[in-house]
């Protein structure tokens, strides 16, 4: 199913990354001839004199940052020659960037995370952490941090290579369905893995093989328990060969035929945690973009939105598009 998002969001925190921001969302809004939107909130922080005591014109205040806000994002439309739309509401970042996407109707958002370590990166990062487990529209991740992304303020973007994720859940098909879009407007590469997690994996010890055969084997010797050992071991890459041609196939069989004209997609399947996989895979080719499903919307799963998506999204050296099913 071909995807074409008709309204991409901005989420503009005036940081020094806003520019980046901004190659991405034109350049993805140019390819899918989609709306553009560019979104500031304004902090709910309460604010206080040097005396500690509150403004008496809170209102006041709280009216001129808005409308001082607005000015600051026309400003960066017009020197971007951008043609968008300007929204700004206040309230708490996260909560207020979900409510806005909401009543606006969007269809993706783009923000930034700026990395750092210890304190000062839980801070800037939860606005982005939290984001990720309460949209039900798309969010592309850019890791400011990250040198290579500079490029793209005066280069524009560039997707060469698209690596997706998938387990097989409906939220890695639609994080297919995301990355088969993103290959065909911008005509690149794509890679379509699995990780078979150590869960999967098949093993066959020799005390196992023993069970299954069968017999009295207290009189063997050594001889004879490595030649088990060894029969075990081509048991045992008996079953992975057919897991592993299982997947395959069914990896295979989610491209469309039709995508095969313009499109090769690479199918792997990689062993391990799937985490570090992804991520190893993304840098030895060089990827552009990891697209990645995450699971559901329950209690849990806003506290833990599913590890793999949220190390990929912290580890990644290349920007992460995720997307969820909306239920």
């Amino acid at each position: 199913m071909r995807i074409k998002p008709k309204k991409i969001m901005c989420a503009i925190d005036f940081s020094d990354f806003t520019n980046i921001i901004l190659s991405y969302g034109k350049s993805l809004a140019s390819e899918f001839g989609s709306t553009l939107c560019l979104c500031h909130i304004v902090s709910g922080a309460l604010m206080v004199s040097s005396f500690g005591h509150s403004y008496i014109a809170y209102t006041d205040v709280k009216g001129d940052r808005i409308r001082h806000a607005k000015d600051r994002l026309k400003k960066i439309a017009e020197a971007s020659d951008i043609d968008c739309e300007i929204i700004v509401s206040y309230g708490h970042a996260a909560d207020e960037i979900d409510q806005t996407a909401r009543k606006n109707n969007v269809d993706m958002i783009i923000a930034a995370t700026h990395g750092g370590s210890g304190v000062k990166r839980f801070l800037i990062g939860s606005v982005t952490d939290r984001l990720v487990k309460i949209l039900s529209c798309p969010l592309l991740v850019l890791h400011a941090r990250e040198n290579h992304l500079v490029s793209a303020i005066e280069e524009g973007i560039k997707l060469n290579r698209i690596l997706v994720g998938c387990d097989f859940s409906p939220d890695s098909k639609l994080a297919f369905d995301y990355a088969l879009s993103l290959a065909q407007e911008f005509q690149t590469q794509l890679y379509l893995a699995h990780v078979i997690r150590s869960t999967e994996q098949i093993k066959l010890t020799a005390s196992d093989y023993m069970k299954i055969q069968g017999g009295d084997y207290t009189k063997w010797a050594r001889s004879e328990y490595l030649n088990l050992q060894k029969n075990a071991t081509h048991e045992d890459l008996g079953k992975k060969s057919t897991l592993s041609s299982r997947l395959e196939k069914q990896l295979s069989s989610m491209v469309p035929e039709e995508s095969r004209n313009w499109c090769t997609p690479v199918t792997i399947l990689l062993e391990g945690q799937p985490y570090k996989k992804l991520i190893d895979y993304a840098v030895q080719k060089e990827v552009d973009m990891i697209v990645l499903g995450v699971h559901g919307h329950s209690l849990l799963e806003q506290f833990l939105v599913g590890s793999t998506t949220d190390r990929v999204i912290s580890r990644a050296s290349c920007p992460v598009l995720v997307v969820r099913t909306v239920s």
